[in-house]
């Protein structure tokens, strides 16, 4: 048997013959959904991220992966998150670090991705329900903790692959019999995923001021708790391994200056598989003041790399204008695939709304009108 390890997926497979798919006569694991800008996706990295940043946040995000080798992958999805009730998470006294209910201070999302691949259009799908709930430890630290439940379905077209025992000696021949036994060409399963996040500094002041500060996450999340069996061969009793996710991101501005430094990393570990992903992004804000409300507005543009374990190097930037976002990457492919790929990995793009707007603050330094953080 033979061990194969797809480049920018978490897969796992052993097989007798190297088909033009994922695809095994033995048996399979197939990859989880994950994104370059994984900042922008939290519900992929730990459900108890659900509504830690906004009380309302809503994405979109797409990638293309591997087009310059084979049919690429084509990942995209879909997400809202809210903090259920708002109010709770005010404080109860301005001077006080008591907040109204804190026991009540609740997140719950909602998010759709999608991802198809190769020739065979092997595809997952899946609708997750995320919540969590935050307890205040004190005014600068929160401990927040996720539930996940996720539906998702798994398609591949059998019909559109090519396998080495249909070549009869002189040609292929799509009518001899494949070697393989399928069971099915779709199927679905449930799926539970459960998280904790420790999150420091959402009481100060918007990031990006004149004044140092400091914003972070550190996290650990468990995904595929009740291992779902995959069954795409009928000879197949096999369950997808569980994923371990560590990750944790930092947002410091640099006093006296328009500049902050955002390091980050993922380290995910499937079964025999595993991926760590490093980057760093800096951010400038611009700012304009405003002559009728009193209040300062800003925008921001960021430029960062992330290198991902033995994969890709990843080149971002991204712009922010008060409550929008959109954000761009690509990989460049370090693997051994860059021979054929000549390091084309891919294209991600992301846009986001959130509210409150990021940037605003009075200019009286009092509390934020809207920031409930």
């Amino acid at each position: 048997m033979k061990k194969f390890y797809f480049t920018g997926k978490l897969s796992y497979i052993k097989t007798n013959a190297l088909s033009v798919l994922l695809i095994a006569s033995s048996s399979l694991f197939a990859q989880d959904i994950h994104f370059s800008q994984y900042l922008q996706t939290p519900t992929l990295v730990n459900p108890a991220l659900t509504g830690s940043a906004y009380t309302l946040r809503a994405a979109v995000i797409y990638k293309d992966q591997w087009k310059g080798v084979t049919v690429p992958y084509k990942t995209y999805g879909a997400s809202v998150e809210m903090r259920l009730k708002a109010s709770n998470w005010e404080k109860s006294d301005p001077n006080k670090k008591a907040y109204k209910k804190s026991v009540s201070r609740l997140a719950g999302g909602l998010s759709f991705f999608s991802d198809k691949a190769g020739d065979g259009n092997m595809g997952i799908s899946q609708v997750s329900f995320s919540l969590a709930s935050f307890v205040p430890v004190s005014d600068k630290n929160s401990l927040s903790l996720g539930l996940q439940t996720s539906f998702v379905q798994r398609k591949i077209d059998f019909s559109k692959l090519i396998f080495p025992e249909q070549y009869n000696g002189t040609t292929y021949d799509p009518t001899m019999y494949n070697g393989e036994n399928p069971s099915t060409q779709s199927y679905s399963y449930p799926d539970v995923a459960a998280g904790v996040n420790w999150s420091y500094g959402y009481t100060q002041k918007a990031i990006g001021t004149s004044s140092s500060s400091i914003k972070a996450n550190a996290g650990l999340a468990v995904y595929h708790l009740n291992k779902p069996r995959q069954k795409y061969l009928a000879s197949s009793n096999d369950q997808l391994y569980m994923k371990v996710v560590l990750h944790g991101d930092a947002t410091i501005s640099v006093k006296s200056t328009n500049m902050a430094i955002i390091p980050s990393y993922l380290m995910e570990f499937q079964g025999p598989s595993k991926e760590i992903l490093m980057g760093v992004m800096t951010k400038f804000y611009f700012r304009e003041d405003s002559k009728y409300t009193g209040i300062i507005k800003q925008s921001a543009f960021g430029i960062g790399a992330a290198y991902r374990n033995r994969d890709a190097l990843i080149v971002s930037a991204q712009i922010e204008f008060g409550q929008y976002a959109i954000g761009f990457s690509y990989d460049v492919n370090t693997s051994n695939l860059r021979k054929a790929s000549l390091g084309r990995g891919g294209p991600e793009i992301f846009i986001r709304f959130v509210t409150p707007n990021p940037f605003l603050y009075h200019l009286s330094n009092t509390k934020a009108r809207y920031n409930l953080n």
